[in-house]
């Protein structure tokens, strides 16, 4: 699985864009990590334009701070951790979670000006989550509930991890318009009955799409699991929410009306996708793929498949990125939805709204 720590956009001024490019609210809780990552050790994440290190504190809470000592600006990512502090591993300087400077090893007096940003910084549903605006405004119930099964044993699910080399929206738009999945999944996923534009439910807490498919033909990837047969004929209704900026999730609720003897009649299928700007050209992308029935995952093997089947989008997304940087045109191009879009566009309405509300604020 792709290390996310291992590729990290390098910290270069060219690689930043300046607040007019940036299309992502700061007032948002922003998946950083999985917390089976964060260990002893401190680790660096590039984010929100931003050099971050993130580290436990003793009672296993989540610290998280400019990447950056202000003393000579090494990365405290390279220094250790001791108790509920970062020590920087270039002249020993220790900083709590507040960002403030404790202890300066070459003298007895700590001037209190001393300072590094802070970020508020939490741990829910196996992942760690950074809060991009101001620390008294983080608000953990912010964070969708929706996820909430991910804690719940009888789910088994699997993580993984992509870098993508293109904007968080690209990946968002791309799961809430499933009519690609007849033409750019039809080989890994085999799902080619998803051909119409579906419902679409717009709410303050979600934007919703909903199919129904009567008594389809079950793909390999939802029977398998079910201990199904292939191609058997079942009720499905595939569905899925935009959240908030970070957070969408797939769905998929199964009905077998004539189920074998001892078999489901009832199953489930989620995927999470959790979208995290690295820059306006640049994304963290974890995902969890989890089931209500079946056997456990084979961690290694089911995420070196969903793996290749997100590695068909990514593919996809990477290309119209490059292709937009490069066309001379494209200040003068147009780009036209259609009523599959929906969903996507209702998204990149919210999303623009929330930026600029920010922007109006701040001036």
């Amino acid at each position: 699985m792709q290390n996310p720590s291992m590729l990290m956009p390098e910290p270069v001024r060219e690689s930043l864009s300046g607040d007019e490019m940036r299309n992502w609210p700061k007032n948002n809780w922003w998946v950083v990590a999985h917390a089976s990552e964060l260990g002893a050790k401190p680790i660096a994440r590039w984010a929100l334009e931003m050099p971050i290190v993130i580290f436990r504190k003793e009672d296993g809470s989540i610290a998280a701070l400019i990447d950056r000592c202000p003393h000579r600006w090494a990365p405290l990512s390279m220094g250790e951790v001791e108790g509920d502090r970062i020590v920087c591993g270039y002249h020993g300087m220790a900083f709590d979670e507040t960002g403030r400077c404790i202890n300066v090893p070459s003298q007895r007096h700590t001037p209190s000006a001393i300072q590094v940003g802070a970020f508020a910084a939490i741990e829910r549903y196996g992942f760690i989550w950074l809060w991009g605006g101001e620390r008294a405004d983080a608000d953990p119930s912010l964070i969708p509930e929706e996820l909430a099964f991910l804690d719940n044993p009888s789910w088994h699910s699997v993580w993984g991890y992509k870098s993508v080399k293109g904007n968080y929206m690209q990946i968002k738009e791309n799961v809430l318009d499933l009519t690609h999945f007849a033409y750019l999944h039809a080989k890994s996923l085999k799902v080619a009955d998803w051909t119409d534009a579906p419902e679409v439910e717009v709410t303050d807490r979600f934007i919703k799409y909903k199919q129904e498919f009567k008594m389809s033909p079950l793909a390999a990837v939802y029977a398998d699991p079910a201990g199904k047969e292939v191609g058997k004929p079942i009720n499905r209704t595939s569905w899925g929410c935009y959240y908030s900026p970070s957070v969408n999730i797939g769905a998929v609720d199964m009905h077998d009306p004539n189920p074998e003897p001892n078999g489901l009649e009832r199953f489930a299928l989620r995927v999470i996708h959790l979208t995290t700007p690295v820059s306006p050209l640049a994304t963290h992308y974890f995902w969890v793929w989890a089931r209500d029935h079946g056997e456990p995952y084979d961690v290694d093997a089911y995420r070196a498949y969903v793996s290749s089947v997100f590695d068909e989008d990514i593919t996809m997304i990477e290309a119209t990125a490059a292709l937009c940087q490069r066309a001379p045109d494209q200040e003068k191009a147009r780009e036209y939805s259609v009523a599959a879009d929906r969903a996507a566009v209702e998204a990149r309405r919210r999303v623009a709204d929330l930026v600029q509300r920010e922007r109006v604020a701040a001036a």
